[in-house]
C-alpha cells in the first residue's frame, strides 16, 4: 500500500513538473504560435506569400479550387475564424474578393493588403486580373517583404532576400515577355472575356472587340452591332489570335470560338484561375508558349 502511495506521489509530481514547464517555459523556445499567420485570397497570392515568408509564417489560402470563382465565393465559419485569426490577410481588391475585405476589416488587429490600391495604386473599376501581368506579382513580393519586416524585425534581412529570390525565379516568365514583344507589339488580339488583359498588355498588343469581351464577363449579351463587329473582324482576318477564358462556358462564346477555328484564327487558351497544383511560373509559360508557337507558324 505504502508502495502504492509512494507511485502516485511520484507521478504526481512529474506531472505537476511537466505543467509547470509548459506554462513556465523560457519565451526563447520556439512555437507555433510565434509564427505569423497569412492569409490570402487564392492559391496565387498564397504562393507569393509562402515564398517572402518562408518559415517565419504559416500561410494559407482560402479559395485552392480552380472551379471556385472568388468574385462568387461565399465564406464559411471556419473561413470567418481563419480569418479573424491572422496578422495578415492579402486580397486582390478592386472588388474581385471583396468577402474577403469585410471578413479582415472585422479584425481589429490584422494587417489587410489589397494588391490592386495598395501595391499598384489602382481604382475601384480597373480590370482586377492583376497577377497576369508578372510585373504585379514582383512589386507584390517587395511590398510583402516590407510589411513583414515591420511585423517581424528580427527577420527583416530574410524577408527582403526571400522577395528578391521570387523575383527572381518569375525570370522564365518575364524573359518570355521581353522575347514576345517586339514581335507581338502591336497586332491586333481579341479576348472573349478579359482575363488575360495584364499579360497582353505587357505583350504590347492592341487589344479589339473590347465591348464583347466586358459583356460576356459581365454575363449580358453582346448587342447585335458588337457581334456583327467581331464576326467581321473575324472572318476578314484582321486579328492575329484569339483568346479565350476556357472557363467560361456560353453558346455566345462557343461560335465565336467555333467561327475563329473555321477561318484558321489562332487560339489561345487561357484560365482565369490557376490550375491546382501547378506552380505560377508554369501557370503563366503554359499560356505564353501557346503565343510563341503562333508566331513561329
Amino acid at each position: 500500500m505504502k508502495r502504492t502511495i509512494w507511485l502516485i506521489n511520484i507521478l504526481a509530481l512529474i506531472v505537476i513538473g511537466t505543467v509547470g514547464w509548459a506554462v513556465f517555459k523560457p519565451q526563447n523556445q520556439p512555437s507555433q504560435s510565434d509564427k505569423i499567420k497569412i492569409v490570402t485570397s487564392t492559391s496565387v497570392y498564397a504562393q507569393v506569400a509562402k515564398a517572402v515568408a518562408g518559415d517565419h509564417a504559416d500561410v494559407s489560402a482560402v479559395i485552392t479550387k480552380q472551379n471556385v470563382s472568388p468574385e462568387d465565393y461565399e465564406p464559411t465559419s471556419a473561413v470567418a475564424h481563419e480569418v479573424s485569426q491572422a496578422q495578415v490577410v492579402v486580397a486582390n481588391g478592386l472588388g474581385y474578393d471583396a468577402w474577403l475585405n469585410k471578413l479582415a476589416k472585422a479584425n481589429t488587429k490584422v494587417q489587410l493588403v489589397q494588391v490592386g490600391s495598395d501595391v499598384l495604386g489602382l481604382k475601384d473599376g480597373a480590370n482586377p486580373h492583376l497577377w497576369n501581368d508578372p510585373e504585379n506579382m514582383a512589386k507584390t513580393a517587395h511590398y510583402l517583404a516590407d510589411v513583414l519586416s515591420k511585423k517581424d524585425p528580427k527577420h527583416r534581412s530574410d524577408y527582403q532576400k526571400n522577395a528578391d529570390s521570387y523575383v527572381q525565379s518569375l525570370k522564365p516568365v518575364t524573359n518570355l515577355v521581353a522575347e514576345l514583344k517586339p514581335k507581338t507589339s502591336g497586332l491586333k488580339v481579341t479576348e472573349t472575356e478579359p482575363v488575360f488583359e495584364y499579360m497582353l498588355n505587357a505583350l504590347g498588343v492592341q487589344i479589339t472587340n473590347e465591348d464583347f469581351a466586358e459583356a460576356v464577363e459581365e454575363g449580358n449579351d453582346p448587342s447585335p452591332a458588337v457581334l456583327a463587329s467581331l464576326r467581321s473582324d473575324i472572318e476578314n482576318h484582321q486579328m492575329a489570335f484569339l483568346v479565350d477564358n476556357t472557363q467560361t462556358t456560353s453558346s455566345t462564346v462557343t461560335n465565336i470560338v467555333d467561327l475563329a477555328k473555321k477561318n484558321n484564327i489562332p487560339i489561345v487558351k487561357v484560365t482565369e484561375t490557376s490550375p491546382e497544383n501547378q506552380s505560377y511560373v508554369d501557370w503563366k509559360l503554359s499560356e505564353l508558349k501557346q503565343i510563341q508557337a503562333i508566331l513561329h507558324q
